[in-house]
């Protein structure tokens, strides 16, 4: 049986190839392309004449897009949840309320996206809100940055915490001014609810994998670093894959807080790549060094300028952190290491160096995940031992209201330079960190050409000096992520020889007005020269 073939024409194509930025025919054969320039004739000869057609109606198109981080099982969780991303703290309230008059007594309600720094006095809110419109029912919701939830009494009852419960390492359970909790869990002290959720089944988790590729694949995203896989995980992709219902292509990192990469390795598995047509590589660790700057958990070298006394929390000491290192990159797995504080950034960065020192190797692209805040010099020291920076520029939306006073002028300083990597000859890796943030990158571009939130602010950008400009924004979520991954030569730009990923567009995020990238809209997703989604007409 001859592969399928595809001709698209008539687009206005960046190709982002350096030689020929832009074409207007493409022409795949299976899952590569075997034409990209523009002369129609040409292509057409490549090809049979049973070959499917796509008149692209000069729209523009694009490689497709790479979320370089992000959680696709946790966002397909999240969508079948409680959505209160953006809400009000009053409309919050209002949404558990009529969720808990719609459940029986004693039904658990779970929700994602509450976020206190957009309410009016950004204070944290507490369980006899909760209580008030859900007393019978437990309740957890988790805060934008998943690592701090917001429960009510029962739940707190359920978990048989008291006033008298003294902080998990790790962790904090947050008082009221009495010593009384107050109903929000930070870091590890949130297991002590969520541990009793009622959990998936292998069939609810299957079906949230497919419901977060659906919601991806819409976005133009045609792959993604999953940031956390488990074994589970991993059996749920395979099955997947096996039965062709995921297209999305799948770089998995096991997760180190759970010792996942120490399952994997102890049954015998080794780093593998481009499995299933080449979809899903399992070649890396992710580890978690702290926290998160909106929850105050971010471990800092200084206090917490809004919070004097108070740095934040480390999830590991630096033997532990340099015995997962050592053990991952002896088998060969590459580490991404989630430092969003400057202390935890520079113990990761300690460790990395000694690893390197006793294990050499060449370009090994390890990775500093969310690269939020650094210290003096970690910046160049990054660079300088080939550490990726990665970030989620669509994260900057909700950190800028918050950020300078969590950090103080001097620290914010050292935050957020997106330009500063750029310019002493480093590249970034974009991604959402979804459920966390939106998945959508035409918000994560927006964001990182403009440094503004959705509604325009601050009008001249957030410290505009780290902007980064269209084509640079792009990359970040195409060439430079593919180079991340080691597929700089399958994925990444448009060219013959290369996998045939590519998104048709309704606005052209090149030269339209900026505040407009944010808008643009996916037409069409192409995987490996299959159509997986079309916007209905």
């Amino acid at each position: 049986m001859s592969e399928p073939e595809l001709l698209a024409f008539d687009g206005r194509i960046y190709t982002l190839e350096p030689g020929r930025p832009l074409a207007t025919v493409l022409a795949a054969r299976g899952q590569n392309l075997i034409y990209v320039g523009s002369d129609l004739e040409a292509a057409r000869k490549l090809l049979s004449p049973e070959a499917r057609t796509l008149d692209l109606g000069g729209r523009p198109v694009l490689p497709g897009l790479i979320d370089g981080h992000a959680h696709l099982f946790s966002e397909g969780i999240k969508l079948a949840e409680l959505d209160v991303f953006q809400k009000s703290r009053a409309e919050t309230l209002e949404i558990i309320r009529r969720e808990a008059a719609a459940r029986s007594a004693g039904q658990w309600i779970v929700g994602h996206g509450w976020n206190q720094e957009i309410w009016p006095g950004r204070a944290w809110p507490t369980r006899a809100e909760l209580d008030t419109v859900a007393p019978h029912n437990p309740v957890v919701i988790d805060r934008v940055d998943k690592h701090s939830i917001w429960v009510n009494s029962p739940a707190l009852g359920l978990a048989g915490l008291t006033d008298q419960t003294p902080d998990p390492p790790g962790g904090e359970y947050l008082r009221d001014d009495g010593g009384r909790l107050q109903g929000i869990l930070i870091g590890q002290g949130m297991w002590a609810v969520k541990n009793l959720l009622p959990p998936l089944d292998d069939a609810g988790l299957y079906e949230a994998l497919l419901r977060g590729q659906a919601e991806m694949i819409s976005f133009g995203l045609t792959s993604l670093m999953e940031a956390g896989a488990t074994l589970r995980h991993l059996a749920l992709l395979r099955r997947g894959y096996q039965s062709r219902d995921l297209k999305i292509r799948i770089r998995a990192m096991l997760l180190g807080l759970e010792k996942q990469d120490e399952a994997y390795l102890a049954a015998g598995h080794r780093p593998v790549r481009h499995l299933f047509e080449e979809r899903l590589s399992i070649d890396g660790l992710k580890i978690h060094a702290d926290g998160s700057l909106g929850s105050r958990s971010a471990w800092l070298k200084q206090d917490y300028a809004d919070r004097p006394g108070h740095r934040g929390e480390h999830f590991f000491s630096d033997e532990q952190l340099l015995t997962m290192m050592s053990r991952a990159r002896a088998n060969g797995l590459t580490v991404s290491v989630h430092a969003i504080g400057d202390a935890a950034a520079a113990q990761a960065l300690n460790a990395m160096e000694k690893v390197f020192k006793a294990q050499p190797g060449e370009d090994l692209r390890w990775r500093l995940e969310h690269f939020q805040v650094v210290g003096e010099g970690d910046l160049e020291r990054a660079l300088a031992l080939g550490v990726v920076p990665s970030i989620q520029s669509v994260g900057l939306m909700s950190d800028l209201a918050m950020a300078e006073d969590r950090l103080g002028p001097e620290v914010i300083r050292r935050s957020y330079l997106w330009r500063a990597v750029l310019d002493q000859g480093g590249l970034l890796v974009n991604g959402s960190d979804g459920p966390v943030e939106s998945v959508n990158p035409f918000e994560g571009l927006y964001a990182a050409v403009t440094r503004r939130n959705l509604a325009g602010q601050p009008a001249g950008g957030w410290r505009p000096e780290h902007c980064l400009s269209r084509l640079e924004a792009l990359k970040s979520y195409t060439s430079w992520a593919a180079w991340s991954e080691f597929n700089e030569y399958r994925k990444g730009t448009l060219k013959a020889g290369k996998l045939a990923d590519f998104i048709v567009l309704d606005g052209d995020p090149l030269v339209c007005p900026e505040e407009e990238i944010k808008d643009i809209r996916v037409l069409k997703t192409i995987i490996g020269g299959e159509l997986v989604f079309e916007r209905p007409a």
